[in-house]
C-alpha cells in the first residue's frame, strides 16, 4: 500500500494541484463585496454597502487560509488540522470507497482505504466535498441513507 502519513515537506514536488478545497470562505466574500458596491450604487444607505465592503476585505486579508485538502493526478493529500506539518497521500487507485456523513454538530468525509483503512476529514459543505471528491473518484462514491 502505497497511501501513508507523512510530513508535509516530504510530498512529492512534480504534480501541480488541480483543485483544493480550504476552509476560507473566499467566493462568499466576493459575493458580500459585490453587495456592498451595489448598494453603494442604488439608493440604499452607503453605510451598508460601506460596512459590506470592509467586513468582507477584513475576511479576505485577515482571515488564514486553511487548506484541507489537495487533488493531484494521481493521488490526494489530506492535511491534519491539528498538526500543520502532517498530512496523508491518498492513492487513488487505493480508495475503495468514500462517503459523506453529516451530523448534528460536525459533518465529515469517510474515505475507505484498502487494508481496512479509513480516513476521516471533518468538512463543511456537503456540495464542495461531493463535487470535488466525484470529479476524481466517482466511481467509488458509497450513498449513505441519512
Amino acid at each position: 500500500m502505497k497511501s501513508k502519513e507523512l510530513k508535509t515537506y516530504n510530498l512529492p514536488e512534480d504534480s501541480m494541484v488541480i483543485a483544493q478545497i480550504d476552509a476560507k470562505p473566499t467566493f462568499l466574500f466576493g459575493i458580500m463585496i459585490t453587495f456592498g458596491l451595489f448598494s453603494l450604487m442604488m439608493q440604499i444607505p452607503k453605510a451598508y454597502g460601506i460596512i459590506l465592503i470592509l467586513f468582507s476585505l477584513a475576511g479576505l486579508i485577515y482571515m488564514p487560509r486553511v487548506v484541507l485538502m489537495e487533488f493531484y493526478n494521481d493521488y490526494l493529500v489530506v492535511y491534519n488540522k491539528a498538526d500543520k506539518n502532517k498530512c496523508v497521500l491518498i492513492y487513488y487507485d487505493e480508495v475503495l470507497s468514500w462517503y459523506y456523513s453529516r451530523g448534528t454538530n460536525h459533518d465529515y468525509l469517510y474515505i475507505e482505504l484498502e487494508e481496512g483503512k479509513q480516513e476521516r476529514v471533518e468538512a463543511f459543505s456537503k456540495t464542495v466535498f461531493e463535487s470535488n471528491m466525484n470529479r476524481f473518484l466517482k466511481d467509488k462514491n458509497r450513498k449513505m441513507a441519512q
